[in-house]
């Protein structure tokens, strides 16, 4: 789901949470910078929030940060390695919402069944950000697990 609004459906209460606290450090801005957050202020969410930096005109991305749950969901580390690296039927999937979000300057919410763990749905939000108001050249994004044995549910 995209937002066109400030109405944009969040049904996960704390990717809910993490959206309305995106949508304050934007102001009046379209867009909040990276450095509108500080690292300590991401503690509700400690864990179950990736950054990707995003190069431009390539629209290759790269996580700078890479929470413990997307390393459950990925069975990899990604910290300061490329999206791309990703298995193929994911990173084409990941990189295609996270290009979307770049080109239409809006989040993302989705729910979606894991490629990777058949008992357990994704619930992701990818925030885009940017330095100068007019290139996104960072995503923040949310993830929480449903159902299974996950300790990443919430």
């Amino acid at each position: 789901m995209r937002a066109g609004t400030d109405d944009m459906e969040v049904p996960h209460a704390k990717l809910r949470a993490l959206y309305d606290f995106w949508r304050t450090r934007a102001g009046g801005r379209a867009l909040p910078s990276r450095l509108d957050f500080l690292p300590e202020e991401f503690a509700p969410w400690m864990g179950h929030i990736a950054i990707a930096d995003v190069e431009h005109p390539s629209l290759e991305m790269r996580f700078g940060l890479f929470g413990a749950a997307f390393v459950y969901v990925n069975n990899m580390d990604l910290s300061g390695r490329p999206v791309a690296e990703l298995p193929p039927l994911v990173s084409a999937m990941i990189l295609a919402d996270y290009r979307g979000c770049v080109e239409s300057r809006q989040p993302l919410y989705t729910r979606r069944q894991s490629v990777n763990r058949d008992w357990t749905h994704i619930h992701r939000i990818v925030l885009p950000c940017s330095s100068d108001g007019a290139l996104v050249d960072k995503l923040i994004v949310g993830l929480y697990t449903e159902g299974g044995r996950s300790p990443f549910s919430g």
